[in-house]
């Protein structure tokens, strides 16, 4: 009687632990994509932390850090509003589309050679593990089944 007992104690445990891991992944998941509020974070909120993660990413001077700053600020306002906007999604895409090929531009005006070329591994890394989870940049089904209905 005291092994079935402590079988079932030990299995509650296991299943208690499961569900706490579960529930501290989505939670870690969520705050990566919300701020504090719960809401999407607004553009400043977004520029500013790809801002402090290419500064240490990339090891930018404070003046580098300042002009990538502006750079993230006005790229994030700008998709924000297109984003706002009453074009078509295909519009919208093409339009983001041209900002971050222009973004990329400045960004390598900014940036040393050797800053540039661990940036643009690092944009190289974030494309491979996007393509590899199954997920396509900045668009797609979005949690929705394969023919795009949701779930």
């Amino acid at each position: 009687m005291k092994k079935g007992m402590l079988k079932s104690i030990v299995a509650t445990l296991i299943l208690a632990i499961v569900c706490t891991a579960g529930i501290t992944a989505q939670a870690t998941f969520k705050s990566k994509k919300h701020n504090q509020n719960g809401d999407r974070p607004t553009p400043t909120e977004r520029a500013e932390r790809i801002t402090e993660k290419m500064t240490k990413k990339l090891e930018l001077s404070d003046y580098q850090s300042d002009q990538v700053g502006d750079l993230n600020l006005n790229l994030a306002n700008q998709i924000s509003s297109i984003r706002k906007s009453e074009m078509t999604k295909d519009e919208k895409r093409e339009e983001i589309k041209g900002l971050r090929t222009g973004y990329q531009s400045s960004i390598s005006g900014i940036l040393t050679p050797e800053q540039n070329e661990k940036w643009l591994q690092w944009i190289e890394n974030r494309k491979n593990k996007r393509e590899e989870s199954g997920k396509r940049p900045h668009h797609g089904n979005r949690g929705k089944g394969e023919r795009g209905g949701n779930r």
